[in-house]
């Protein structure tokens, strides 16, 4: 498990990149052999001063690894935002959402209650609704959410969030 993995990341430092683009490089391991790829990129990233764009759909990885993340929905970005803070205080509902379905390890731990189950079903990303992606889905939307897109504001501290009630959640 995890051999793909190594030589896939020993065939792009070959190149001596800047950047490595690592697409789901861990989805399908288990934990130990997750960890043994996360700490090799990481080790990597120090050592050779790599940039690493690190997509996946496990949070807990991508927390793990990540000093910056950006939440996309449907190809859009929704919100954009340090680590620590976009965990600490996510601002998108979806980003909410995503964060509150990640299940916590610890069996003492009580998870503060959230109400943030998607409601809908996910449109086709060949026929995303009008105005803001996330709206057929989000328990926030108003007639603005169908008629415009949200522009990505800033949102302090260097976080982004494209959403026209952030303020308000």
């Amino acid at each position: 498990g995890g051999q793909c993995q190594r030589i896939g990341i020993a065939r792009a430092l070959v190149m001596e990149p800047k950047l490595i683009v690592c697409d789901e490089p861990v989805s399908a391991l288990d934990v130990s052999i997750q960890a043994q790829v996360i700490n090799l990129l990481m080790d990597l990233q120090n050592e050779m001063g790599l940039s690493l764009i690190f997509i996946a759909h496990d949070l807990s990885v991508v927390k793990h690894i990540s000093d910056h993340v950006m939440v996309l929905y449907l190809g859009n970005m929704v919100e954009m935002a340090a680590s620590d803070a976009l965990y600490a205080n996510p601002r998108h509902p979806y980003t909410q959402a995503l964060i509150a379905s990640v299940p916590v390890p610890d069996p003492n731990y009580v998870k503060p209650a959230v109400d943030a189950k998607l409601a809908g079903d996910l449109p086709s990303p060949l026929s995303p609704p009008s105005g803001c992606v996330f709206r057929t889905r989000c328990k926030y939307a108003t007639d603005l959410c169908a008629t415009e897109k949200p522009k990505p504001q800033d949102a302090g501290d260097g976080n982004l969030v494209a959403c026209h009630h952030w303020r308000d959640l």
